[in-house]
């Protein structure tokens, strides 16, 4: 259950991200709000957080975020060649190499992405029997055993941040469209371009 709501909050996250830029009425306000939020993705890497940065990076390379040409032309060259960084640490190739590269890594405290521990825990309990000529498959156990293990080791420390209620409270009861209300919006602010 827990591992569920987790998952709902990273896919609310995003949705959040991509809401707030929608919301913005003129493409340099949402050129700055991109902004902020490649920013905030940066710092979130920079902590170990790739739950939360993940959810970012995905609100601005998904389609409601990433067809608005007009509002992408007025953030910073610097800043897009940065979000182009970020987004290259979550390619999915050879199975997300890089991301598992970079988690591994990460000195604790960690937010480790758990898609990741997720997709090796499907793997592991549904692409490898459990009794093998007659005898439990300790192989499959012990491979289960170290991913849960690898997945506890981040939460050994925790981080130390003073709450700001202020900052908190509204982080709590984020507001989020829907993909296809998100696309239908986005196409208002900036019209398909006719062939």
């Amino acid at each position: 259950k827990q591992w569920y709501q987790r998952r709902v909050r990273v896919n609310t996250l995003t949705r959040w991200a991509a809401t707030s830029i929608l919301a913005q009425k003129d493409k340099l306000a949402r050129a700055k709000m991109i902004t902020d939020f490649i920013n905030i993705a940066d710092e979130l890497f920079k902590l170990n957080n790739f739950s939360s940065f993940i959810a970012i990076i995905n609100a601005l390379e998904g389609s409601a975020i990433s067809r608005l040409h007009s509002s992408w032309n007025k953030v910073d060259r610097k800043i897009c060649q940065k979000n182009d960084d970020l987004y290259e640490k979550i390619l999915p190739d050879s199975n997300f190499r890089t991301l598992r590269k970079v988690i591994a890594q990460a000195d604790p405290p960690c937010i480790p992405y758990v898609g990741l521990f997720m997709s090796d825990l499907t793997f592991a309990t549904e692409c490898n029997p459990t009794v093998v000529n007659g005898m439990i498959n300790f192989v499959k156990c012990k491979y289960i055993n170290d991913i849960i293990n690898r997945l506890r080791l981040y939460q050994q420390k925790p981080y130390h941040f003073e709450v700001v209620p202020s900052i908190a409270a509204p982080l709590q009861q984020l507001h989020a469209l829907d993909e296809e209300t998100m696309y239908e919006i986005s196409l208002q602010l900036e019209p398909k371009k006719p062939k």
